[in-house]
């Protein structure tokens, strides 16, 4: 998940994609417009992004995947305010701020919790927000979550998260929030495997530099499937930013023509019920 670099080298990507945000957001016409994340912009996060400055096409489509789950979870909270909203890897999210209505829990390494409260206090949140540390590397998700175990229907965020993880502790993650949560929705980002071998061979060698391995098939969203999850949205990113007008965008002819460009690269939204 996200944390600082002597925790977990992932969180590199938490800095990196929270400076992609911070760029839409001071830019002429947004896309996120996650307008806290200036909160969170300092050297460190700076100097990561300086390191993934190679990678713009990668930096432009994540401030349209912040959009279209934050789409998903609005059009969720109309139907129902008070769901609950669990954001694993919380990393610089800011949504139970911007969003209307939830009760929100943020669960991330002990480190990035601390910084987030210095800079943007739970209790300035506009929605009920709480925040759950964990060490991932050290303590089982079931026992963090077990408070938040219901029978209620709850949304459950992962974003930027799976494709960090292997096989096993996917699936390991999905039984457990099939046991904890047997009604609930997943909103999540997936990408194919083909997808990274054409279009981010390059992401993944520095990812691997930084201490962090990224993996795929060319089914990511069987480990859902395999779980009972019927799917209910699947987006295209690259088709979505060429929509929006996003900066960094891909060539729309590209993204018509290109299958695996379209489809390698999606947001997806999976039910779970009993």
């Amino acid at each position: 998940m996200v944390a600082t670099p002597a925790e977990n080298p992932v969180s590199a990507t938490a800095y990196w994609t929270l400076a992609a945000r911070y760029a839409d957001a001071m830019s002429a016409r947004p896309v996120a417009n996650d307008r806290f994340a200036e909160r969170f912009t300092d050297d460190e996060a700076r100097a990561v992004a300086h390191r993934f400055r190679s990678q713009r096409r990668a930096s432009a489509s994540f401030p349209v995947r912040h959009r279209l789950i934050d789409d998903l979870l609005a059009r969720e909270l109309e139907r129902d305010p008070a769901l609950r909203v669990v954001l694993l890897g919380a990393g610089f999210d800011s949504r139970a701020y911007r969003l209307d209505g939830g009760r929100w829990v943020e669960v991330d390494e002990p480190a990035v919790l601390d910084r987030k409260e210095t800079r943007l206090p739970a209790r300035e949140a506009p929605n009920e927000l709480v925040r759950v540390p964990i060490r991932f590397a050290h303590t089982a998700l079931a026992d963090v979550l077990a408070a938040y175990a219901t029978d209620e229907r709850i949304a459950v965020v992962l974003e930027g998260i799976l494709g960090y993880l292997p096989a096993g502790q996917q699936a390991e993650l999905v039984g457990t929030l099939t046991e904890l949560f047997p009604r609930h929705v997943v909103l999540c980002d997936l990408t194919t495997r083909t997808f990274l071998a054409r279009y981010g061979r390059r992401l993944v060698a520095l990812l691997r530099e930084a201490g962090a391995r990224f993996e795929s098939s060319d089914t990511p969203e069987a480990v859902f499937l395999e779980h009972g999850y019927r799917v209910t949205e699947r987006i295209s990113v690259a088709q979505r930013a060429v929509e929006l007008g996003a900066q960094g965008a891909p060539p729309g002819l590209l993204v018509r023509l290109l299958p695996s460009l379209r489809e390698g690269y999606c947001v997806w939204a999976l039910e779970h019920s009993p």
